[in-house]
């Protein structure tokens, strides 16, 4: 699938480099402001916890879901061909099922099916600052790298309605965040577009939205 992503973004920077032969105008230049909002895919934490659990065929009720990852960001031009911006991210995954445990009644002796309620879940929260080096630029399309270091937490909740089971929280121990990747910019007009961006780390494998160019 990542490989179909990849020639379809190579397809778009082609025909980008044939509009940048025809053209001198910028879709960015100096001094703009661009402020995008995104959304990703794949959220990996839920293609896990559905891969982990849905065929174990102990789990009853099973449902996985997620959001994200999603986000906004803004890119300043330092220069017609450098931009520095905040990258701010968010996703989500958890799932939820329930499970029947034997127990021995303490009043009859007897044993009883109990049904337990068990659910985990994963938030993550980012906020990265962002270097852009823009090598293809024309009066519609616009193809940068970006690269991005900053702050990056990822938490887990796990618990039960099972009085013996203890709930843990935990987060990561060093909570940092990177990206590196490709992006592209189609305007439709001076001000308003879409954006497509395919890399690795923060903001997922593919994602894409809007752009505002002020």
């Amino acid at each position: 699938m990542t490989k179909n992503y990849l020639k379809a973004f190579v397809a778009m920077a082609m025909i980008a480099a044939g509009f940048n032969q025809t053209s001198f105008a910028q879709a960015v230049e100096e001094e703009n402001i661009i402020i995008e909002g995104y959304y990703g895919f794949p959220n990996l934490y839920t293609a896990t916890f559905k891969a982990a659990y849905a065929n174990s065929g102990s789990e009853l009720d099973l449902t996985a879901g997620g959001a994200g990852p999603l986000g906004l960001r803004v890119e300043y031009m330092v220069t017609d061909k450098i931009g520095l911006g905040l990258d701010f991210g968010f996703s989500s995954s958890s799932i939820n099922y329930n499970e029947v445990t034997t127990i021995v009644n303490p009043t009859t002796g007897n044993l009883d099916n109990v049904t337990y309620a068990y659910d985990f879940s994963t938030k993550k929260i980012g906020a990265l600052v962002c270097f852009n080096y823009h090598f293809l630029d024309n009066d519609e399309f616009d193809l940068f790298s970006t690269v991005g270091i900053g702050y990056s937490n990822r938490s887990f909740d796990f618990t039960s309605t099972d009085p013996n089971y203890v709930p843990v929280s935990v987060s990561r121990l060093v909570p940092v965040g990177f990206k590196a990747g490709l992006g592209m910019r189609y305007f439709f007009t001076d001000n308003i577009g879409a954006n497509l961006q395919l890399g690795f780390g923060h903001g997922g494998l593919v994602n894409a939205g809007l752009s505002i160019k002020l």
